[in-house]
């Protein structure tokens, strides 16, 4: 049976996601200094992610999208919830600066919208999500941007510092409007524009 692979996110807009890509050009060397393959994230693909939901059954996908709105709207009646903004503070290396895989802006503010949010998708849209040892949920949501991505292969032993990670001035903090949520088909061999929304639902 033919699938997609599908999460629930929010874009970054245009004006943030330019700040964002000064990283690549003041990082240029990245690879060569930290001794691993450093992939910058492209900008059309910045995103945070509310939920993966991995390989669903194509046949699922208008069960999905339903699903998803009745989920959003029903969050948007409790409290009177609408659209917010996340601000994030620092940069980090996720797990470790030993063994990276990602690198990420993260939000350490506490942002209760987000967390009901989170959630809300969560508890609504968990009948579709993969079950599998491969993908990684976290105990908790902590709001990120992946911003860059690392090989997992890398046997370097050679000590890796932030201190040698470039930020732009105006980098922090940056502000992320949550206005939309996305349900977003993730084409893996699609290069830059592998990421198309299929369903925007408005928080506004």
């Amino acid at each position: 049976m033919e699938k997609s692979r599908l999460f629930v996110g929010t874009f970054l807009d245009d004006d943030a996601a330019f700040v964002v890509s000064n990283l690549t050009k003041i990082n240029p060397e990245l690879s060569q200094r930290w001794q691993l393959k450093a992939r910058f994230v492209p900008l059309a693909k910045l995103h945070l992610t509310w939920l993966f939901l991995g390989d669903v059954d194509k046949e699922l996908i208008e069960n999905v999208k339903s699903d998803l709105k009745e989920t959003i709207e029903s969050w948007k009646g409790e409290a009177q919830n609408g659209a917010f903004a996340i601000k994030y503070e620092c940069i980090e290396v996720w797990p470790s600066l030993k063994s990276p895989r990602v690198l990420v802006l993260e939000s350490t503010s506490a942002s209760p919208q987000a967390e009901s949010l989170n959630q809300a998708i969560s508890k609504g849209m968990a009948g579709y999500c993969e079950k599998s040892d491969k993908v990684q949920r976290f105990k908790r949501f902590r709001p990120h941007l992946t911003v860059c991505r690392f090989s997992p292969d890398s046997k370097s032993q050679v000590k890796r510092s932030l201190d040698a990670f470039e930020s732009p001035a105006d980098l922090f903090p940056l502000t992320h409007e949550i206005e939309t949520v996305s349900l977003i088909e993730s084409d893996l061999n699609a290069g830059p524009n592998g990421y198309a929304s299929i369903e925007d639902i408005s928080l506004i």
